[in-house]
């Protein structure tokens, strides 16, 4: 049970580990963001190993696609050999963030954040594009975000009429989301038996996919927990990383934090695995050393030790489970996913081939780089499509959009859900509106 004033250790911690530049404040860093990774560079000795596991490269086959490419375009760059060019930000554009070059490196580069790095290197020296300057508008003001939400399947180049769960649908009725602290208390307090919960939904759950939203409280409703909603909460800031925004960013966490700690309770929880990898990796370094950076749990981890006395019906059927990169790589709980579902009596998993491949979602990579998107997800449809299983099970609301796209592309009517979907149609829930 929790206790009223504290948050409990993470039941499951992140198996990476960060380099030094995660104890160094914006303002401390150095002119060029590069030099601080000059000797990480060096240690690249582009053996190749991440070309096996990189989805851009697999995809497109050309050595600038790959991160070994990418690494030596960046020492080039830090060299003064190569100028900041467009071609050069593209490339960098092309990483989806899925961190296999790094689980892979045999000489443990931190190639996730030297990439991190270059962009923002590319942002002060040429400035941001007009797209990438259009994406950053709308996500640094909530307001615009929401107005604009119904353009999220053209934005993101997707079918029209995709809906990944047959519920309500991306984009839809706003006015059925779970926003305010008042109206996710009303109803709940008869059920605070354990303690509160804050639930931080992200972009993706606040505006396109409300369904996951009301599935998260609905579990957490049944174990016992208060859930609330703060009013105001903003994008946990990870698009804008990709953009190379770390200014935005690191607002965007301020506000976030100091309006998380306003709220009385006993954990945050988000069904976001890159909220929570941003809460968990980049916080830390994004709000000034003096300030405390939020503890959050994925909904996973926080479910993991929460289950053992709970009685769960049957789910009859066939799943197979697709691992988001920001939850198995990001933050090591792979396995907490697949023990939930293992939980549930008569479900049965049928791996895919390469379940923790990246399904080519890649946060803002798939508004700039639709045609390398679809490729990498046309991959991950043949392979779910092969294990002939009738649902697709993700702990990822960004990877769920982009699979759902990729099935209906393919011609497939396989059902693709969030795991707290699955776990609400077993648990002894009375609904929430």
């Amino acid at each position: 049970m929790l206790n009223e004033n504290r948050v409990e250790p993470l039941p499951h911690a992140p198996t990476r580990t960060f380099s030094k530049m995660k104890q160094t404040s914006i303002n401390q860093l150095p002119t060029s963001l590069l030099d601080h990774f000059r000797q990480e560079i060096e240690r690249c000795v582009k053996c190749g190993s991440c070309r096996a596991v990189c989805p851009s490269f697999l995809n497109e086959q050309g050595e600038s696609y790959s991160a070994r490419g990418r690494m030596a375009l960046i020492k080039a760059v830090l060299e003064r050999k190569l100028a900041v060019s467009e071609i050069y930000k593209d490339r960098l554009g092309t990483c989806t963030g899925c961190l296999a070059c790094e689980a892979s490196c045999p000489s443990g580069v931190p190639v996730a954040e030297i990439i991190q790095a270059a962009k923002e290197q590319a942002v002060r020296e040429s400035g941001v594009s007009i797209i990438n300057r259009i994406v950053s508008g709308v996500l640094k003001h909530p307001a615009a975000l929401r107005a604009t939400a119904w353009l999220a399947p053209l934005v993101l180049h997707y079918t029209r009429g995709c809906d990944a769960s047959g519920g309500e649908g991306q984009g839809g009725n706003t006015a059925s989301r779970v926003q305010s602290t008042k109206e996710t208390a009303v109803g709940t307090n008869a059920l605070r038996t354990k303690g509160r919960i804050v639930l931080f939904p992200g972009c993706a759950v606040e505006y396109f996919q409300q369904e996951i939203g009301k599935a998260t409280k609905n579990v957490l409703n049944s174990l016992g927990y208060e859930v609330i909603t703060p009013k105001g909460l903003k994008c946990c800031g990870r698009p804008l990383l990709s953009l190379g925004d770390r200014a935005a960013a690191a607002e965007h966490a301020a506000y976030n934090a100091a309006v998380l700690s306003s709220v009385k309770a006993d954990a945050i929880v988000t069904a976001c695995a890159s909220c929570g990898l941003t809460f968990k990796k980049d916080y830390p370094t994004l709000l000034r050393q003096d300030g405390n950076s939020p503890i959050i749990f994925d909904i996973h981890e926080f479910l993991s030790t929460r289950l053992d006395d709970i009685r769960i019906e049957p789910f009859v059927g066939n799943v197979t489970i697709h691992d988001p990169c920001h939850l198995s790589r990001g933050q090591g709980l792979s396995k907490v996913l697949r023990n939930l579902l293992r939980s549930i009596p008569q479900l049965t998993i049928r791996e895919m081939k390469n379940a923790d491949r990246c399904c080519g979602f890649g946060g803002v990579m798939r508004v700039t780089h639709q045609k390398l998107s679809d490729g990498i997800a046309e991959e991950k449809a043949r392979a779910i499509i092969a294990t002939q299983a009738a649902t697709v099970v993700t702990g990822c609301p960004g990877c769920r959009m982009q699979i759902a796209n990729a099935l209906i592309q393919a011609g497939s009517n396989v059902e693709v859900v969030h795991t707290v979907q699955v776990l609400e149609k077993v648990l002894p829930i009375a609904k929430c509106e």
